[in-house]
């Protein structure tokens, strides 16, 4: 018998979600400040920049969001699979 602490697979998926939402939250709302900014202090107060802003932080968090969810998508990885140990 293994002796392991092993986490439930609904666990792992909301450890992930609350991670992901987190995440969205964080970075579309620097998004938007760091477009605020640059909109009152560089472009006359135009609105493009927020948008712009607004949409890189979350382009960025559902790039992440894809990473927690399918990690076999990022470039480069590679999983190998583990023999079953005989006890």
């Amino acid at each position: 018998m293994s002796t392991e602490n092993k986490i439930a697979s609904e666990e792992l998926l909301q450890q992930k979600w609350d991670h992901t939402i987190s995440n969205f939250v964080v970075k579309t709302g620097l998004g938007l400040s760091v477009g605020i900014v640059a909109s009152a202090l560089l472009f006359k107060k135009r609105s493009w920049p927020i948008a712009i802003a607004t949409g890189w932080g979350i382009g960025v968090a559902y790039s992440d969001a894809q990473r927690t969810f399918h990690p076999s998508n990022i470039p480069g990885a590679q999983f190998q699979k583990q023999k079953p140990s005989s006890s």
